[in-house]
């Protein structure tokens, strides 16, 4: 495909906001949105990280960091670059949140070892960043794949735990604007590669191997709606509701001690509430 700079660039902005926000803490209100709430935004709204792998997220971390350095050594567009740092930033954040909720970890803990984990990310992407940069001087092909390779498996390799709950529970309960999200930015950002100079395959693993991932879970959920699983956690026969704002939310105490995931959904709510002889919530 021929080199096109403003379509490179507007894809690549489009992969950025596409497959960096999902996990940010955006708020919503009570409209035709208000179920799209973020998984650090859930988080902090229920005050629980219950059901988050915080080894997911630890691969994902570590591999945005590799991808990060690959794409600032192979000199990819600037929105490319920026993207798996703020894909990043988030992931860490929702690391800190499961030692804060889950851990109890006192503030000063909790703030320490994020200026850890800071300073070993700093550390380790200059590191491959310029290891990257010299296999490219050397021409060192096999290194260069490699390293390039690297953060699709890293990241990859995280969703297994992911998968491992999935058939544990007989539910995907990551939300469908969650996996909606994450595969329009491995898209995007696929075909802003697309539109370079060179189409860098290399670099497109990483975004191709999460758009496959995230299909499987889509597989997985229509498979479980089909079985009659899908939404219901650990067999009792409420789903976590995200249908409300932080400030409003409404939690029942059942609902509260069973809600299982970060990532839930209100779906089947109403059909479930009704079953058991309750008027549903309005």
């Amino acid at each position: 495909m021929a080199y096109n700079k403003a379509a490179n660039a507007a894809f690549a902005w489009l992969g950025l906001v596409f497959w960096s926000f999902q996990l940010a803490p955006q708020g919503t209100t009570q409209h035709t949105f208000c179920n799209l709430n973020s998984v650090a935004w859930q988080n902090f709204c229920r005050k629980s990280t219950e059901g988050v792998s915080v080894v997911m997220l630890y691969f994902w971390f570590a591999g945005n960091m590799f991808y990060g350095a690959y794409a600032v050594a192979d000199k990819l567009y600037f929105g490319l670059i920026i993207q798996p740092q703020i894909f990043a930033f988030f992931t860490l954040l929702n690391i800190l949140q499961v030692y804060w909720y889950a851990y109890k970890w006192s503030l000063t803990k909790t703030c320490s070892t994020g200026a850890i984990l800071c300073i070993a990310y700093a550390g380790l992407h200059i590191g491959f960043w310029k290891a990257e940069e010299r296999a490219i001087a050397n021409h060192n092909d096999g290194a260069v794949t490699f390293l390039g390779v690297l953060p699709a498996i890293v990241i990859a390799a995280g969703f297994f735990p992911e998968f491992y709950v999935c058939v544990k529970e007989q539910s995907v309960e990551m939300s469908n604007f969650f996996i909606m999200l994450d595969i329009m930015g491995g898209v995007f950002s696929t075909i802003s590669l697309a539109f370079d100079h060179t189409f860098d395959y290399v670099a497109s693993i990483t975004y191709l191997i999460v758009v496959l991932l995230d299909i499987v879970l889509v597989i997985m959920k229509v498979y479980f709606y089909i079985r009659g699983t899908q939404g219901r956690v650990h067999g009792s026969g409420i789903a976590v509701s995200s249908t409300s704002s932080c400030a409003g939310s409404q939690y029942s105490s059942k609902a509260s001690e069973t809600s299982p995931r970060p990532f839930a959904n209100n779906d089947n709510v109403e059909l479930q509430q009704l079953e058991e002889g309750k008027q549903p919530v309005q």
